[in-house]
């Protein structure tokens, strides 16, 4: 359903597909668990494709492939130019529930872990990062989890 969503989101835009090819080249790269070549084919797109609707998919894509290949503080960034320049789009919720568990899981920044779920929780409540947002927010906080 995802990828479907994606792909009415994006080919609208550009008739071509071009940009729409070219991320499913990088999601072929990274299936094969080719991390640096798909992170250098999303790079290629968000280098020439600024501003149209994959970008979005693009930084979450790269922020993903970041953390598989330990490189935390990209993948930070990439997540915070989703929150900073998308946060009214379909992924804002997986950007800030993704670096909500980097900060929480690697980075060693709880408060800011916590702060994130808590918007999660009041910004996003038909997410599907809901329940384990509020699970984890919980969790930080010191509550009594059952």
């Amino acid at each position: 359903m995802e990828l479907s969503l994606m792909i009415r989101d994006n080919s609208l835009e550009d008739s071509t597909q071009t940009a729409l090819k070219k991320f499913a080249r990088a999601d072929l790269l990274a299936l094969q668990n080719r991390f640096p070549e798909a992170i250098a084919a999303l790079d290629e797109i968000l280098q020439n494709h600024k501003g149209e609707k994959i970008e979005d998919e693009a930084l979450l894509k790269q922020g993903k492939l970041f953390e598989i290949t330990l490189q935390f503080e990209k993948a930070e960034a990439n997540y915070q130019k989703i929150i900073e320049f998308y946060k009214e789009d379909i992924l804002a919720d997986d950007a800030f529930f993704h670096l909500a568990k980097l900060y929480e899981n690697q980075l060693g920044a709880p408060e800011k872990a916590k702060d994130l779920y808590e918007q999660i929780i009041y910004d996003f409540a038909d997410s599907i990062y809901f329940v384990e947002a509020r699970k984890r927010f919980r969790m930080l906080r010191g509550d009594a989890i059952e």
